[in-house]
Order: C-alpha cells, then structure tokens, then sequence
C-alpha cells in the first residue's frame, strides 16, 4: 500500500472536504467529474479561447470523450501490465508537484520582475553594445562562401584553388559566385551582404573583411567554420550612433526576457543548496547499479 508523506497527511488533515464534483460521463467503472473537465480545459486552452472554444458545437462532448479515451487506455495498458499502478501514481502525483513548482516560480519571479528598474538595465544593455549602436565604421562587402560540410580536406583545398585561379585570371567575381558559391542566399544576392558592422560576422571573416581598403579588392581563401570564402571589398563608410531613445523599448524586451530567465534558476537556487548536503554522502555507485538492474533488466 502507498503511504503518503505525512507532511501530506498534516496538511490534509486540516483541508475541509470540497463539495463531490459532478460526474459527467461515466463508462466502463470510468468517471469523468465536472472538476475533471474544469482542469483539462485550463491545460489545453488558452485564457484568450476559453469563450469562443468553449461555445463551439461539440466542444465539451469533445473534452469528456478525450478524458475517457486516456484513462480507458490507461486501464487497460494497467490491467495487462504495461505498465505498473505504482508508475502511474508517480506520475500523477509528480505531475501535480510541476504544476505547483510552476506556478511558485511565476510568482516569486514575477515578484522580483515587478520590482526591476528596466531603465536602468536598459542604459547597461546600450552602453554594453556600442560596438554596435555607438559610432561605427562599416564595410560592403561580398563574397563566396566554399562549404566544407560534405567535403573532404582534399575535395576543400581543390575547389578553392579552382576559385582562386580563376579570380587570379581576372574573371568576374559575381560571375563566379553564381557558379561555386555554396551559399543558399548566393543566387538571389550574388553573395552581396551589404554594410556589415563589427562584430556581426565571424571573427576570421571580419578582420579580412576590414582589412581591405580599395573597391574591387579581392582577399586571399579565409578559413572559418562554414568553409573558405573570398570577400569582395565594395566601400567603407562611418555611421552615427543610434540614439537610445529610438531602441530603448526593443533594449527593455532584450533584457527582460534574459532576466526573466535568470530569475527562473536563481528562485530554485537555494532549495538545491538544501537538499545537496542530504544527498552528498549517498554511495552512488551503489545505486546506479540496482537502477541499472531495474532499468536494463537481463534479458
């Protein structure tokens, strides 16, 4: 028989007994109460469609036929043993501690949000990209990307220097991207990226990007992790920086859907540091091997 945690018994203890739900299918020894459907419908719709689903033709013959139809099966994969009552309960009972972890962790972090100045993280986040929204320099550039997923070594360093031949013959650049650029964008830009800021590409694709200065410069195979590309050079111009007050709001978003995740693993940061000392002693080695007896039964 299954005890319950008397933690569980302590609380049950002094929680009246709610009104018997009314059941509204029953089939089969299978009851599907009022209740039943109440918390299948905040499951599967959402607040918004709670009417407009609600009211359409079927829609709750079709919610009570659905709940019938899962613990039908679950009765018949239990009674011929596919799966054992002590699993179930397990499930159901974990399956309630998510709902319930779920819903204190949308608070305690929804406390801790309403409290955050925004603003001020927001002026953090603009000071932290001037790189990007402060006075910049940027370059045109284009280029042929020689992909090397698919590709042995060999096969890499034979088309490149196919490439590289044929621009040392002078033939036209554009003209060469349509033909050897793996770049699924290539055909409808001709390898065109336009103005590129710091920081925007790869590291090794970047430095040669800025490092050349004429238009119409070529540059030497550069190595990265999609495979060798050739970088046209097309101008250079400076940019102003981007006022704060114009991406303040888009800088507010950026930084509440981080902190927000954040906050997710920081609410349940000290109730790991409660429990790690109960468990810091066990015998691991122990236990992973009767879990592996019961998991990977001898066959």
């Amino acid at each position: 028989m299954r005890v319950l945690p008397c933690f569980l018994l302590l609380i049950l203890s002094f929680v009246p007994l709610a009104p018997k739900a009314e059941v509204l299918l029953s089939v089969n020894d299978i009851q599907v109460t009022e209740d039943d459907l109440y918390h299948y419908l905040k499951e599967f719709l959402l607040p918004r469609a709670y009417e407009s689903g609600l009211r359409k033709q079927d829609a709750i013959k079709n919610a009570l036929v659905n709940l019938y139809v899962v613990r039908r099966g679950a009765s018949v994969a239990i009674s011929e043993k596919l799966v054992t009552v002590e699993e179930v309960a397990y499930r159901q009972e974990d399956g309630g501690y998510r709902v319930a972890l779920a819903a204190f962790v949308s608070d305690r972090a929804g406390k801790a949000l309403a409290a955050t100045d925004w603003e001020a993280l927001a002026d953090e986040r603009y000071m932290m990209e001037q790189d990007k929204l402060g006075p910049r320099e940027q370059v045109s550039v284009q280029h042929l990307l020689i992909e090397s997923e698919g590709r042995s070594f060999s096969e890499l360093i034979a088309r490149t220097l196919e490439v590289q031949a044929k621009i040392e013959a002078g033939e036209d650049f554009t003209a060469l991207v349509l033909e050897y650029s793996d770049d699924p964008s290539a055909k409808r830009n001709e390898g065109a990226l336009g103005y590129i800021n710091p920081g925007q590409t790869l590291p090794e694709f970047e430095e040669m990007a800025f490092s050349l200065t004429e238009p119409g410069q070529i540059s030497e195979p550069v190595l990265t992790s999609y495979g060798v590309h050739f970088i046209r050079f097309n101008a250079r111009r400076g940019r102003d920086a981007i006022p704060q007050d114009a991406i303040q709001q888009r800088l507010i978003r950026a930084v509440k859907k981080e902190r927000e995740s954040t906050l997710k693993g920081e609410v349940l940061a000290s109730f790991r540091g409660e429990a790690w000392p109960a468990v810091a002693g066990i015998d691991e080695a122990a236990i992973a091997e009767r879990m592996l007896v019961r998991l990977v039964p001898e066959s």
